[in-house]
């Protein structure tokens, strides 16, 4: 059982929402890992909470496809197959093709200026080996470029998408030639949008997400290994 000690409960939001959000972002990140029991007696302990909402919780995410109801069991986490990395990387390719096609026309000059020193962090983080700090660089990029697009709906569907794949993303960026990867496809989508190349920015972000892919399954085949 996870230990979620020190991750109680604080907002405005109902109980059910909070203890839902908490519980979500937990398994997204990997915080609870893959195939780990979800016991709701010693979830409501942890968070200081009933049973009660922690079930509307557990089945909120059974509905995600984040965890598995088993018989006689109760609730288990469930991870990513290779199918699901596809089609998500098939999935975002198309709505972030979008989002920079919206964008190539109205990014203001202050998302243009977030996205060069998004880069240059990223550059600066990878120099001084902080790749602890690449996660939230790679989500800021996307984010940025989604948000330039002016749609809310682009926007939230890209978040959701990229929080699928958050906890194999996590670990991927901490390889240095991962995050090396990652840094030089911004760059080239970056610099494709200064250009106000919109074939050579679609291009780049099929390519950098074809590279994502490919790291995710990558690592995805390794962890199997390790634990044949």
């Amino acid at each position: 059982m996870p230990n979620l000690s020190g991750f109680r409960i604080r907002s405005p939001n109902p109980i059910r929402e909070r203890v839902y959000s908490h519980l979500r972002k937990a398994v997204l990140s990997g915080r609870i890992p893959t195939n780990e029991r979800l016991v709701e007696t010693q979830l409501a302990s942890q968070l200081g909470t009933s049973r009660t909402p922690i079930r509307e919780a557990l089945h909120k995410l059974e509905l995600e496809n984040l965890v598995s109801s088993i018989p006689r069991v109760g609730y288990v986490v469930k991870g990513l197959s290779e199918e699901d990395v596809n089609d998500i990387c098939d999935i975002r390719s198309v709505i972030e093709g979008l989002a920079v096609k919206r964008a190539m026309s109205q990014i203001t000059e202050k998302n243009l200026e977030r996205l060069r020193r998004n880069i240059e962090e990223t550059r600066r983080a990878i120099h001084e080996k902080r790749m602890d700090r690449m996660v939230t660089f790679d989500t800021e990029f996307h984010d940025i470029l989604c948000q330039s697009s002016g749609s809310k709906r682009i926007h939230e569907l890209s978040q959701l998408l990229r929080e699928y794949m958050l906890k194999f993303r996590i670990e991927c960026l901490r390889t240095p030639e991962v995050a090396s990867r990652a840094a030089l496809a911004h760059e080239r989508i970056f610099q494709a949008i200064c250009e106000r190349n919109l074939t050579k920015a679609q291009t780049s972000i099929d390519d950098h997400l074809r590279e994502v892919r490919e790291d995710i399954i990558s690592y995805y085949r390794s962890t199997e290994r390790s634990h044949a």
